[in-house]
């Protein structure tokens, strides 16, 4: 269930009269009506399903129906795009594949391609970098489209 503060619940916060557990007031304090009463219960300590009802029958809280989940983006031709990759990298030179590899996940990816560039850091053999660049290639596709895939894929190949 998700739950929301109430006009009460908000002007609770600033009052601080109602609610003297600190753990029912910092568990007010977070519920922002997105969030399900199960995540706030394994993310606080000190709270239990009670603490939700105790806060509901004074009226700082009430649930919410559940937020409809996203639509499914439409499917693109080529959004697989990585799926398909088989990019022939032998015959490249392992640390000027790995700088491209690395320029690309910084350039392409940003802070989202943090997983991959850890996992860059561990490969050992140019098999390790074409496993990389193919997860490099379809995260790319997946977030930019299959151009910014085939381009991206492109500057692989000239390093």
């Amino acid at each position: 269930m998700i739950w929301a503060k109430t006009e009460a619940g908000r002007a609770e916060i600033q009052a601080r009269s109602l609610v003297k557990e600190r753990a029912q007031r910092n568990l007010l304090l977070v519920i922002d009506g997105k969030t399900s009463e199960e995540t706030l219960l394994a993310k606080l300590a000190g709270i239990g399903a009670a603490d939700f009802e105790s806060l509901a029958s004074l009226g700082l809280i009430a649930p919410v129906a559940a937020p409809a989940p996203p639509p499914a983006p439409a499917a693109e031709a080529g959004s697989d795009f990585g799926e398909a990759v088989d990019i022939d990298v032998s015959g490249h030179d392992f640390s000027a594949l790995r700088g491209a590899i690395g320029k690309l996940i910084s350039k392409e990816l940003g802070m989202r391609g943090f997983g991959l560039s850890m996992v860059l850091d561990e490969s050992m053999t140019v098999a390790d970098l074409k496993d990389v660049a193919r997860r490099v290639l379809k995260q790319i596709g997946d977030r930019k489209g299959p151009a910014a895939a085939e381009a991206a894929k492109r500057f692989l190949l000239r390093h």
